[in-house]
């Protein structure tokens, strides 16, 4: 039997202690855990005036006073940074999101009879970039998404899926009632 990824356990995420010394950050899990990361590292670009002193901490989040406002930082964060195959294990399954992203554009799109040319001109992108997209090779902004659904008349919640064989609709001419 496959055993289980840490982070598919929830005392992975929850935090008993987050102390802050000399610029590091340390943070003990629920699952016996401590990460130490630089601290800054868990802050926005350009965040001015961190009151590390001031933190708090809930099981799931750490909150600093700044400047401008209270920025939180989920314990999901301080794993990505720490835990070098969570890490990977993120980045694969944003690939993998990527690629059902694009599957589900292509499917639309197919769906709406419209070649992938003609959505690339509607939407003001290159054709070889919505290919790129639609084979998940490709990372969208989120204006381009916006535009790309636009474009067939769609909107995000078009995108979301729960079943893999809703990827691939029907035409919308069989459909009942369109």
């Amino acid at each position: 039997m496959r055993e289980q990824a840490p982070w598919n356990r929830y005392e992975y995420d929850r935090m008993v202690a987050a102390e802050h010394e000399e610029g590091w950050l340390t943070v003990s899990f629920e699952d016996g855990d401590r990460a130490r990361v630089q601290a800054d590292r868990l802050l926005p670009p350009n965040t001015a005036a961190a009151q590390w002193d001031r933190l708090t901490f809930s099981p799931y989040e750490i909150a600093v006073p700044t400047a401008q406002e209270i920025v939180v930082i989920p314990s999901c964060t301080v794993r990505a940074l720490t835990d070098q195959e969570y890490s990977i294990h993120l980045a694969g399954m944003a690939e993998e999101q990527a690629r059902r992203i694009g599957r589900r554009i292509r499917a639309l799109r197919k769906a709406r009879g419209l070649t992938s040319k003609d959505l690339a001109g509607r939407a003001g992108i290159h054709p070889q970039s919505l290919s790129r997209i639609e084979h998940g090779q490709h990372d969208v902004v989120f204006t381009t998404l916006r535009r790309i659904l636009a474009a067939m008349g769609c909107s995000l919640r078009d995108l979301a899926v729960t079943d893999e064989a809703d990827l691939e609709p029907e035409p919308i001419s069989t459909r009942s009632g369109t």
